[in-house]
C-alpha cells in the first residue's frame, strides 16, 4: 500500500520523498502509478532502472496504459528530436558524443515555450522521477520545467549520490531539489532486509543514517551479521583474498566491493577468489583495447590481444604464447611441436590486419582446456563488436562498439553468484553477502552504498573499526 508520506505528497502539485536504500522506493513509485488516476510518466536514469520499475508494475498487475517508463535521456531526446524548431536540437547531434546535457536543455526549452503543453497534458496525469540524487543540473532543469505544466514528484536519497564526476555536475539535494520539490517525508521501513529475514541489519543501517551522513562509521554496535576485520589498504590480490572467507549456501550470492578506479585490480581479485567481475559499459580496458587495434599491427597487435586475454581470463599462459608466436614467426620450419589452433590464430594476426583474425584468436584461446572467463561482460562486448566488424567490413570499430554498448544497456546485467565490482557498478543491486575491501570507498556516499548491498551479511575490511571520512 501507499505509505502515508507518499499519500500526503500527492495532495500537492510537487514534492520529494527521501528514500534510503532498501526502503521500498520502487514499490511506492509503482503504486502511485497504479492507484492515482490517469496515466503517469515515470523517468529514471538507466535501462536497468526502467526494467526494475516495469517489473514492479507487473508484480502489482498495474495496467500498461497506466504508466510510461523511460530513461530521462531517451524521453528528452525523443521529444527534442520530434520538435527540432521548438527545442533547437541540432540535426547533427549524435548519441556517440555523449553530450546529454544538450538534449536536456533542448527538451526543457521546448517544454518551457508552451508549444507542447496541450500534448503533455493530454498524455500524462503527472510525472514521477526515480533516483533523483543522480540528476545533473541539466536533468533538474528539465524536470523543473515539466513541473510547470504537470504534477511532479521525485524520489531519491542524497546519501547515495555517487555519480558526480565533475564539481557542480549533480543537482544538490538540499539547495536545488528541495527548493523546487518540498520534502514530504522519508521512507523508514527497511523492506529489503525484512524480506530477507534479517530486519536487525536493516534497522541498524536506518538508525545510523545521521552518523553516515556526517561521515562517521562505527561498527562496534552493529548486529552480528555485520562484522569488521582489520585489514590494511592496497594489499596484493592474493594477500587480500587470503585474509577472509565467506561460506555460501546453495543459491546464495556474494559481492566483493573493491577499487572504484582500477578495473585491473578488480579483475585480479576476482581471479584470486574464483569470481567474475561486474564491468562498466565502455570501460577503460575495452577502450584501450580498441585503441590498440586501431593503432597497432603485427606482433604489437598480438601482444595487445594477449594482454587483454591475460586480464580477462584465467589460465591463458600469455607469456608462453608470446614466446611461441615469436618462434613460429622466426623459425617456422624448425618447430618440433605443432602449433595449437590458438597459436595459429595468433600468427594470423601478424600476417593480416583483419579484425576477424583477432576474433578467431580470442575464440581459440578461450576454448583451450583450463581457460576460464573472469570478465565475461568485457569479453562479450569485445567479441560482439569484432563480430559486427567481421560481418560488415565497412563498419568502423567505434561504431560497432557503440551499437554493442546500447544493446548491452537494453539487455541488462547477468550476474554470477560471486562478483567483484565497485560501488558505482553495484549501486541498485543487492546480494546475500557483501565484503567491502579497504580500497572500495572514496567517501561517505560510497560507504553507504557498499554497506547497503548485502541482505544477510556484510563484512567490512578496514584498518579501524571506527573512522570518519
Amino acid at each position: 500500500m501507499l505509505e502515508l508520506t507518499v499519500q500526503q505528497m500527492l495532495r500537492a502539485r510537487a514534492g520529494a520523498i527521501e528514500a534510503p536504500a532498501g526502503t521500498g522506493k520502487t514499490e511506492q513509485i509503482a503504486l502511485v502509478a497504479g492507484n492515482a488516476p490517469g496515466r503517469w510518466l515515470i523517468l529514471t536514469h538507466t535501462v536497468a532502472g526502467v526494467d526494475a520499475i516495469r517489473r514492479r508494475l507487473a508484480k502489482y498487475k498495474i495496467a500498461p496504459e497506466k504508466a510510461q517508463v523511460e530513461t530521462l535521456s531517451a524521453w528528452a531526446h525523443r521529444w527534442a528530436r520530434a520538435f527540432p524548431k521548438g527545442s533547437g536540437l541540432a540535426s547533427t547531434w549524435s548519441a556517440k558524443d555523449r553530450d546529454w546535457d544538450t538534449v536536456m536543455v533542448a527538451a526543457a526549452t521546448l517544454i518551457e515555450s508552451g508549444a507542447v503543453e496541450s500534448i503533455l497534458r493530454a498524455s500524462y496525469e503527472g510525472v514521477l522521477v526515480d533516483e533523483y540524487q543522480d540528476c545533473t543540473v541539466a536533468h533538474h532543469g528539465l524536470v523543473r520545467t515539466l513541473a510547470l505544466h504537470l504534477p511532479c514528484y521525485v524520489f531519491g536519497d542524497p546519501l547515495q549520490a555517487i555519480f558526480g564526476f565533475r564539481p557542480g555536475m549533480l543537482a544538490n539535494w538540499h539547495t536545488h531539489t528541495l527548493a523546487a520539490f518540498p520534502q514530504a517525508g522519508v521512507l523508514a521501513t527497511p523492506q529489503r532486509w525484512i524480506h530477507a529475514g534479517n530486519p536487525a541489519l536493516g534497522a541498524w543501517l536506518i538508525g545510523q543514517r545521521a552518523n553516515f551522513s556526517a561521515g562517521i562509521f562505527d561498527f562496534r554496535g552493529a548486529p552480528t551479521c555485520l562484522t569488521w576485520q582489520a585489514c590494511a589498504p592496497r594489499l596484493a590480490a592474493q594477500q587480500l583474498a587470503g585474509s577472509w572467507s565467506v561460506q555460501l549456501r546453495a543459491g546464495e550470492t556474494l559481492a566483493v566491493v573493491h577499487s572504484s578506479i582500477d578495473e585491473v585490480r578488480r579483475a585480479d581479485l576476482a581471479k584470486a577468489i574464483h569470481a567474475t567481475t561486474v564491468e562498466p559499459i565502455g570501460g577503460r580496458t575495452e577502450r584501450n583495447f580498441y585503441e590498440s587495434l586501431r593503432t597497432q599491427t603485427g606482433v604489437d597487435r598480438v601482444n595487445a590481444v594477449l594482454d587483454l586475454m591475460g586480464t580477462a581470463y584465467l589460465g591463458v599462459g600469455a607469456a608462453s604464447k608470446r614466446k611461441r608466436v615469436e618462434s613460429l614467426l622466426a623459425n617456422p620450419t624448425r618447430i618440433k611441436t605443432p602449433a595449437t589452433p590458438a597459436e595459429v590464430a595468433l600468427t594470423g594476426i601478424v600476417t593480416s590486419d583483419s579484425l576477424a583474425n583477432v576474433l578467431d584468436a580470442i575464440r581459440c584461446i578461450e576454448n583451450e582446456t583450463g581457460v576460464t572467463t573472469v570478465r565475461p561482460e568485457l569479453v562479450y562486448c569485445i567479441k560482439s563488436a569484432l563480430q559486427l566488424c567481421a560481418e560488415n567490413p565497412a563498419l568502423q570499430l567505434d561504431d560497432a562498439a557503440f551499437q554493442v554498448a546500447n544493446a548491452r544497456r537494453e539487455r541488462g546485467r547477468v550476474l554470477r553468484n560471486r562478483a567483484v565490482g565497485s560501488t558505482l557498478l553495484m549501486k541498485g543491486l543487492e546480494f546475500d553477502h557483501v565484503v567491502v575491501t579497504p580500497d572500495a570507498c572514496e567517501n561517505r556516499h560510497h560507504w553507504y552504498v557498499a554497506l547497503t548491498r548485502g541482505t544477510r551479511s556484510v563484512r567490512v575490511l578496514a584498518p579501524s573499526v571506527s573512522f570518519s571520512v
